[in-house]
């Protein structure tokens, strides 16, 4: 389940990412849209750390 739950993570930060870089390739931004992709960034930044973390931890128990 937590797999499941980390794919999920990783593919809505690449959906962000793909978002922000459609933004930041476009018109200039509101500040509203650079406020709004700032948050969406840093809030897939952190699941991704996190996702790392937890599999980094999975991986030092089972090499115990």
């Amino acid at each position: 389940m937590s797999d499941a739950i980390e794919n999920d993570l990783i593919e809505s930060a690449a959906v962000v990412l793909g978002l922000v870089r459609a933004m930041l390739d476009g018109l200039q931004l509101t500040a509203d849209e650079a406020w709004f992709m700032l948050r969406r960034t840093a809030e897939s930044l952190t699941d991704a750390l996190n996702v790392a973390e937890l599999r980094g931890e999975r991986l030092a128990a089972a090499g115990d």
